[in-house]
């Protein structure tokens, strides 16, 4: 059975959007935008029961929140070097497309 949390405005399960009971320490996933990190805290206020996200240390509403199995390392991108010949592409590119970018005032409006 969950853990049942009164607040002023009411008691609420502590549970994610499936209804798994979520303690600090788990890790989530927030399905908005994917965001993914463990809960540090739990509070609640009038407006019910708050998850803090350690990756963000935002507050998530419980049932926007799914419990994950376990959390995945971020692969972080490392240094690259890159060749003379792979800069002077990328400035030719650049310089190409720049050409090509007709540039007027026929949808400029003055105020007033």
């Amino acid at each position: 059975m969950p853990e049942i949390i009164e607040c002023e405005s009411g008691s609420y399960p502590v549970v994610d959007a499936n209804g798994k009971p979520i303690e600090v320490g788990n890790p989530v996933k927030y399905g908005g935008t994917g965001t993914k990190g463990y809960v540090t805290e739990i509070i609640c206020d009038s407006e019910g029961v708050w998850a803090v996200v350690d990756t963000k240390n935002l507050l998530y509403r419980l049932e926007t929140l799914t419990l994950l199995d376990k959390l995945e390392a971020k692969v972080e991108m490392g240094e690259r070097k890159f060749s003379t010949e792979e800069i002077q592409e990328v400035l030719d590119k650049a310089e190409e497309e720049a050409k090509e970018a007709k540039l007027d005032d026929a949808n400029l409006e003055a105020g007033g």
